[in-house]
């Protein structure tokens, strides 16, 4: 099977077992655990099965502290997050010295 078949396959198959995006565990969000171990594509799979913009807002923050700035343009471009959030990653990354994820969210 191709790759592109995969993707829509795994967001039917959250979708359809009644898997909650949405729902915060332990640690945060799936899509906080998605930026936290480094997996853009599980993100992109995320967001495309709906995602809340809590989830999203708590991911960038995450991606903003780790230093991981595809996840964090990713996220920009879903369109959930607010302009305050979206400040509060830019001064962590400013803190943290995470220039590439600096650069990521300015540009946005």
């Amino acid at each position: 099977f191709h790759h592109k078949e995969l993707k829509g396959d795994v967001t039917w198959q959250i979708q359809g077992y009644g898997a909650d995006v949405n729902k915060k565990l332990f640690r945060g969000f799936a899509t906080t655990a998605a930026v936290r171990s480094g997996h853009l594509e599980a993100l992109e799979i995320i967001l495309k099965a709906g995602v809340c913009p809590e989830a999203c807002e708590e991911a960038l923050l995450e991606a903003s502290y780790v230093g991981r700035p595809r996840h964090a343009e990713l996220l920009m471009g879903s369109n959930m997050i607010t302009p305050q959030v979206a400040v509060h990653a830019l001064v962590t990354a400013c803190c943290r010295g995470f220039l590439d994820v600096i650069d990521v969210l300015i540009k946005v």
